[in-house]
């Protein structure tokens, strides 16, 4: 146990960048850490669902091992199995991260209270915020994120997780940022939107139109029914060149705690998928009525530069 107060979860900083830990990633990170694990020769894996699934079934996979799945109550604050306990007595208890140390160590105190010997392992843990430190782990103070968990830092997701809760699937539905140009409007105010599903309480425009445009647009916005629309424009001074203007969306989109993002211009989606990886970004074609997700990894010096934002 710790014997100084836990710190903030760091998602709750807008202005904290995530460090995005891909599949690839995350099984690289697993992997440096399984010799130590099958040195202990381990009978089966567990993992602890709903994070802890995808990084324990890269170790079964690894390790040749059988899988097995906990469910963890956290109201309740107890474990149970997904399907018959496993027979193996030696385990590998697996999760994704251990941001504050109550899931796994409730788990793990179950595998004791079971007869079972027990080795605790996640790909990351917060050596700031956790008051539990896994057998097998790799610190890392800043803040994480995993695919499977990009609903964390939404904006219901936050003010649940404000009150000092963990987090909950129930807060975490997707959060959309959308350019308004050819995703909202077909380029010409008058004409109705085509538009791909989202929920106005779940979304947010985000467009490359300056500050001074905000009340016509907000104007155009209430007039075809989505007053209620968060609204983010870009800075006048801010420069219009497309990687300054896409940096700009991708930015706001991490600060205000989206998990996807809709645009309309092929070479911003790619930016924008670049700049901000653990986005789901989608590039809306207006002539074709339908989207095509956008992935991309940036190459040697084909983004700006990640410091500040820069003005004219």
């Amino acid at each position: 146990m710790m014997d100084r107060p836990l710190s903030p979860w760091k998602g709750l900083d807008p202005d904290r960048k995530p460090v995005f830990l891909g599949y690839d990633q995350t099984e690289r990170m697993l992997a440096g850490l399984l010799d130590r694990a099958a040195a202990w020769q381990p009978d089966v894996v567990v993992g602890i669902a709903r994070g802890g699934v995808v990084p324990a079934t890269m170790a079964a996979t690894i390790l040749a091992l059988p899988l097995a799945t906990i469910a963890y109550d956290r109201a309740a604050a107890r474990g149970d199995w997904i399907g018959p306990p496993p027979a193996g007595m030696r385990v590998l208890l697996v999760d994704d991260g251990c941001s504050t140390g109550g899931t796994m160590r409730t788990v793990r105190d179950m595998m004791l209270a079971e007869g079972r010997a027990c080795l605790t392992l996640t790909v990351v843990h917060d050596p700031e915020h956790s008051d539990f430190t896994p057998d097998l782990s790799h610190p890392m103070r800043e803040l994480w994120c995993f695919p499977w968990e990009r609903g964390e830092a939404t904006p219901a997701g936050r003010a649940h997780r404000a009150g000092g809760h963990g987090p909950d699937r129930r807060t975490e539905q997707p959060y959309v940022g959308m350019e308004v140009d050819g995703v909202l409007a077909d380029g010409d105010d008058e004409v109705e939107p085509t538009l791909p599903f989202f929920s106005d309480d779940r979304a947010a425009v985000i467009t490359g139109r300056p500050e001074s445009e905000r009340a016509r647009t907000a104007e155009w916005l209430a007039r075809h029914g989505h007053g209620g629309l968060a609204l983010e424009c870009r800075p006048d001074r801010l420069s219009r060149r497309p990687a300054m203007v896409a940096r700009y969306k991708a930015e706001t989109a991490i600060r205000i705690g989206c998990t996807h993002f809709v645009e309309s211009e092929p070479q911003q989606a790619i930016l924008i998928a670049a700049l901000a990886p653990h986005l789901i970004v989608t590039w809306w074609s207006p002539e074709r009525g339908r989207p095509f997700t956008v992935g991309a990894a940036p190459g040697a010096g084909a983004l700006p530069h990640p410091g500040p934002l820069q003005f004219r």
